[in-house]
């Protein structure tokens, strides 16, 4: 198990709060820039029918530089100026918020600002989601369903 320092997990609880802003903007980007056919629905949150179709001006990516990979239950954005890639669930509603351990360990190691915290995990898999276990048991973190985990909202 893994020892994360006090300043170090508060820098990690906020890195999800970031991740959770990003995820839903690049959502929001994704169906403004796009043609989705069941746009109404995804809009209510039924982002499982997110296609990733054609965009609406005919460019490669998204605006300021988004790529995006619709595949499974998942959407791969990636940044091709910066490099930052941000890996989304598409579920229901909340579950844009969701955290897999490999994939929120590969946006802390591809964001500039966080970087610095994806040292503290020598396995990225297993010592993630080691942490958000840990969060869990503390009741910061809730299980989704499989290897998914989402920090849960202050009360």
């Amino acid at each position: 198990m893994i020892t994360i320092n006090n300043k170090v997990r508060i820098e990690l609880l906020n890195a999800m709060d970031a991740y959770a802003i990003l995820a839903k903007q690049l959502i929001n980007k994704l169906l403004s820039e796009t043609n989705e056919p069941e746009i109404e629905r995804i809009q209510k949150g039924e982002y499982y029918l997110i296609e990733g179709t054609e965009l609406q001006n005919g460019a490669e990516t998204l605006s300021n530089g988004w790529g995006f990979y619709v595949h499974g239950e998942h959407c791969l954005f990636d940044n091709i100026f910066s490099g930052q890639k941000i890996e989304v669930s598409l579920g229901r509603d909340h579950f844009i918020e969701n955290l897999d351990p490999y994939f929120f360990y590969q946006f802390l190691n591809s964001t500039d600002e966080l970087k610095h915290l994806s040292k503290h995990f020598e396995n990225p898999f297993s010592d993630m989601l080691d942490f958000f276990i840990k969060l869990e048991e503390e009741n910061i973190m809730l299980h989704s369903y499989g290897n998914e985990y989402r920090k849960i909202p202050p009360k």
